[in-house]
């Protein structure tokens, strides 16, 4: 095996060398997605994501932590995601490519971070429809039995030694897999009119459960009320009316106070997770660097307008903590005394999570494919459909290792796995941001290396943040003044903004803001979720190192020639790249340089102001004046 260096593990593309690959693919249909959506496809798709479980099933759990609070809990996770989803559009805008995160972070961060933002993904996509699949095979069945028919055995939950397998879960994942094969346009439309149903069918929710709404369940105390639980026959009840690990006051608004907030948000964060698959899309998108950005930002404010509504709606009809974890709102409704809404908001809850599950296995398939592209992952994965051009392999193998994990994992684990994983990703991709905006005159990796530092201090913070108990107040003084250095220096260092593109505004400080609400999160995740999420992490960088780093494009030839990205006519049919000759040789950890002359070489030469070399790499020793 070849010796991996730290140049190997930090080579980078360039958003020219991105752009080039794409425009060549879309030069031979045969070997590129089809760009057949428009923006309000990709809308639909990004509310499809993330309105699913976490308003059907997880506004329960959550309540169980926040109470009440649990509309702050949506609001901090919104908050959170709003920073990391200026950073997305941005990328968006300038790298509109299927890669997401993976490719984002590649060109600013290096092969190995792109790495573990690509395996993150997989985590998150997978994970997230396998999560949603158990939410769904639980409104399935209390569905069925609302409408008073028997369900059938061979589709109910069976205990295998210390698990609990979901066959319903693992069908709809079979299904799902089968329709996506269909093609992207199909789906799409499919979806376009689910969504309208499915949004429509909450908006009812919202009005009829406000119409129900007693005030004084927003500051019940659960230390003197006695709650009747004849009235919430599937209700979770515990001896004391609260949850063990509440620690505030047990009364008012937020009775676990702070922490459980906190927590809350955790847990609810999971219901976000979708926005960001909006940008695995911008190769099927014909404007993409204005589509995709839209598509980003408006999905956010929708499902956070929705989160909100529905769960002050719910905690406002029935006791947060007799809520039935798995299905709130069904349970918030029958306590009503609306046994008939109830019904309809099981068939809701079913029509939603279907289409989430769909759009959640959409996703994985394109970032196999633009792994697989770039040589990290094997050449099958970004082979397409001859007919519908969608990444075949790739959406059954999704399609399987969902269906797997949905099968043997409830969906409160899944929940907390997927947070993890997906907070680690908007971290580096709101770090990239700043490297990508951010440059100093004399010492291009400046920016990294006091970013590096805002990320250990940040940590440092975060976890005493999570003890506070323990933890002195001057401790967390000294910690928050030491934050605050790399913050003040890259501010005060050059800054450019793209002309023709969307733009994060308030750099650097809204992206630092955002990797500092994601690493807090992160920190407020139970301890077995480290130990899940290191455990798929070591798997993963078992594969890279052993695979990936081996046959990556960038590495690929020697390190004498590097890669540059030809047309579909210079592939071989296994999907390697031959080099041009008289390629440029640089090193091993970039990409061969332009034609002499083209646009691409005007791009690169101009660094800073049109996100070439200079803006990731070293700075640009002179700019090109020559005229096309």
């Amino acid at each position: 095996m070849p010796r991996i260096t730290l140049q190997t593990l930090t080579r980078k593309k360039t958003i020219a060398n991105v752009m080039s690959e794409v425009e060549d693919a879309d030069g031979n249909g045969a070997h590129s997605l089809k760009r057949c959506l428009s923006r309000w496809d990709i809308v639909a798709y990004g509310i499809s994501t993330t309105v699913g479980a976490g308003l059907f099933v997880i506004t329960g759990e959550g309540a169980r932590s926040a109470g009440p609070a649990i509309v702050l809990s949506f609001l901090i996770s919104g908050f959170c995601c709003l920073c990391s989803a200026y950073c997305y559009a941005e990328f968006a805008s300038r790298v509109p490519v299927s890669g997401s995160a993976y490719t984002f972070t590649y060109v600013c961060l290096g092969e190995l971070a792109a790495w573990f933002v690509g395996w993150d993904l997989v985590l998150e996509y997978s994970i997230a429809a396998a999560a949603v699949a158990r939410g769904w095979s639980s409104s399935v069945r209390m569905l069925w039995l609302q409408l008073g028919v028997s369900f059938p055995s061979a589709l109910d939950e069976f205990t295998a030694g210390a698990t609990t397998c979901s066959p319903l879960a693992l069908l709809i994942c079979i299904a799902c897999t089968a329709l996506l094969l269909l093609g992207v346009k199909e789906s799409a439309t499919l979806n376009k009119i689910m969504v309208v149903i499915n949004v429509s069918c909450i908006l009812f929710i919202i009005i009829l459960g406000s119409t129900r709404v007693v005030p004084s369940n927003w500051s019940i105390d659960t230390r003197t009320t006695a709650f009747n639980t004849s009235s919430a026959p599937n209700a979770t009840l515990v001896t004391d009316l609260a949850p063990s690990d509440c620690v505030g006051s047990h009364s008012g608004f937020a009775p676990c106070g702070v922490n459980g907030i906190v927590l809350g948000a955790v847990k609810v964060f999971f219901s976000f997770i979708g926005f960001d698959a909006v940008t695995t899309l911008s190769e099927e998108v014909p404007d993409a660097r204005k589509d995709v950005p839209f598509g980003v930002l408006t999905t956010l404010g929708i499902a956070t307008s929705l989160y909100v509504g529905a769960s002050l709606v719910v905690t406002g009809m029935q006791p947060w903590f007799a809520l039935d974890s798995s299905t709130p709102l069904a349970s918030a409704f029958t306590h009503t005394g609306l046994g008939w809404a109830a019904t309809i908001i099981a068939l809701c809850t079913v029509s939603t999570l279907s289409v989430t599950t769909l759009c959640c296995l959409f996703g994985q398939p394109r970032i196999f494919y633009r792994m697989a592209k770039d040589g990290l992952l094997f050449p099958s994965m970004h082979q397409l459909t001859a007919k519908t051009r969608v990444p075949l392999y790739g959406t059954l193998i999704s399609g399987a290792l969902a269906g797997t994990i949905t099968f043997f994992i409830d969906i409160n684990t899944l929940a907390e796995m997927i947070s993890m994983g997906t907070l680690m990703a908007f971290t580096l991709v709101c770090g990239g941001i700043v490297v990508l905006r951010v440059h100093h005159p004399t010492s291009p990796n400046r920016p990294t290396e006091l970013l590096t530092s805002f990320v250990v201090l940040a940590l440092i913070f975060a976890f005493s943040l999570r003890f506070l108990d323990v933890v002195p107040t001057a401790v967390l003084v000294i910690e928050a003044v030491l934050l605050l250095i790399p913050v003040v220096l890259l501010a005060r260092m050059p800054r450019h903004a793209p002309a023709d593109t969307y733009a994060t505004p308030l750099v650097p400080f809204l992206p630092l803001f955002g990797m500092l609400c994601n690493i807090y999160l992160i920190a407020s995740n139970q301890a077995l979720s480290y130990v899940r999420v290191l455990v798929w992490m070591l798997v993963g960088f078992a594969i890279y190192f052993f695979y990936g780093s081996q046959r990556s494009r960038l590495g690929t030839g020697s390190a004498q020639v590097a890669y540059k990205p030809m047309l579909n006519d210079d592939e071989t049919e296994d999907g390697d790249v031959r080099l041009l000759p008289g390629s440029a040789s640089r090193d091993g950890s970039d990409e061969g340089m332009p034609r002499a002359g083209s646009e691409e070489s005007l791009t690169l030469s101009d660094g800073a102001e049109q996100g070439g070399e200079g803006a990731f790499g070293a700075a640009p020793t002179s700019t090109s004046t020559s005229t096309a």
